[in-house]
């Protein structure tokens, strides 16, 4: 009986002995879970400065627009479509920049941004036209494209060095 009882004794201090373990386990590892960092909202961010192009970033552009040009009426002639309209879609994204002309009263005047507009407008509908092979509507834009920049145009007002 004695034995039974320090045997039970035994027993029980062990087996505590066992769950207190396990707790002091359970415990632990909530001790070495890393804790979860709730996400910094991030600073607000002024607007972004208006890049504005200065006078040799300027002329870069019209260079890069003569280059286009040229394509643009080589590639119409050989009846080139794909490739004409490729010219005339670096045209049309040309025109958005030119309104970040650095000086204000160029970028703001009224005749400056009415032929920035008709230059992306035609340069947009003779892409379509000669994706098309639609070669009398883009010789019509063409002509278009012609008159917004020449001496009757944009560059008889802005452009008069040339």
């Amino acid at each position: 009986m004695r034995l039974l009882a320090l045997s039970m004794t035994l027993l029980g201090v062990l087996g505590f002995g066992t769950l207190a373990l396990q707790a002091q386990g359970n415990d632990a590892s909530k001790k070495e879970e890393p804790k979860k960092e709730t996400p910094k909202e991030e600073p607000k961010k002024d607007a972004p400065k208006e890049e504005w192009l200065d006078d040799a970033a300027y002329e870069k552009l019209m260079e890069e627009c003569k280059d286009n040009w040229n394509k643009l009426k080589i590639n119409a002639k050989s009846k080139m479509g794909d490739k004409a309209a490729e010219a005339a879609d670096k045209l049309a994204e040309a025109a958005d920049k030119m309104l970040k002309h650095h000086l204000k009263e160029m970028r703001e005047a009224k005749d400056y941004k009415d032929w920035v507009a008709e230059l992306k407008k035609a340069a947009q509908d003779f892409s379509k036209a000669a994706k098309k092979s639609d070669w009398k509507e883009a010789d019509k834009q063409k002509e278009k494209l012609a008159t917004s920049c020449s001496d009757d145009g944009c560059h008889g007002k802005y452009r008069k060095d040339e």
